[in-house]
């Protein structure tokens, strides 16, 4: 068992990015309208919807926030047509870095990223060459310190059985994975059995992660956090593990 939790490990790489947003809230809030005019205001029945709207209460963002941005994708003229883009990149020391964001113009935020890549000693890759070395995968969290069930002898066979395909143990929490498109009802299942939810999210897991020093470590810092700093991209993962 380790000391802390692979969903933290997760977090804190996605943190040290996310924080650096000043226009988080506002990415967030997006997020969520686009969704809510794809698939409909309901996150019961809207999957993506359900998805942003988790993420945006991860940050902390208000309800009265969430409840607006659902309420404007009653306006097709305020949300604008949005597409879903994907930027595999090749960082610096040999890492693997994918973005992942929506834009209403695709040609403008690629003419940018492309900008910032070349400012940044990242360079932008075929699409399938970097994502290959990451797996897409639903991720509960379940933290030990609101779980006592989690002390019970037959606990990890309940999460299995629940629909948790591998279960990381650690020290301060219990993370389970799960096919994305499964993840909704994984936690829904655990919930009926009464498990408190810490986390809930779809994630990248590099499938084999790389550590860099020196010069590349501090320029690979550098491009993810203009990375995300960029209005049109939400997501920054990479396979760095001590970033």
């Amino acid at each position: 068992m380790s000391g802390h939790s692979k969903w933290a490990q997760i977090k804190h790489k996605k943190a040290a990015t996310d924080a650096k947003r000043g226009n988080l809230f506002s990415k967030l809030a997006r997020a969520v309208s686009v969704a809510a005019k794809e698939g409909g205001g309901d996150p019961a029945t809207n999957p993506k919807l359900r998805l942003a709207v988790e993420r945006a209460r991860n940050f902390n963002m208000p309800t009265d926030n969430i409840e607006r941005a659902i309420a404007k994708a009653a306006s097709a003229k305020e949300v604008g047509e949005f597409s879903p883009i994907t930027y595999e990149i090749y960082g610096p020391g040999g890492s693997a870095i994918v973005a992942e964001g929506i834009t209403d113009n695709k040609h403008r935020t690629a003419a940018e990223i492309k900008h910032l890549l070349s400012d940044h000693g990242g360079k932008l890759a075929e699409s399938g060459a970097v994502g290959w070395l990451f797996l897409r995968k639903g991720c509960v969290v379940l933290e030990r310190r609101r779980n006592p069930k989690l002390q019970e002898p037959d606990s990890e066979l309940r999460l299995i059985e629940a629909g948790a395909e591998e279960i990381d143990q650690a020290d301060d929490a219990v993370t389970l994975f799960a096919a994305p498109e499964k993840r909704a009802e994984l936690e829904d299942a655990i919930a009926t059995l009464g498990f408190e939810i810490s986390d809930a999210a779809d994630v990248l897991v590099a499938k084999n992660e790389v550590s860099l020093e020196g010069n590349d470590k501090l320029a690979a810092k550098k491009l993810i956090e203009a990375l995300g700093a960029h209005d049109d991209i939400e997501e920054v993962w990479s396979n760095i593990e001590n970033l």
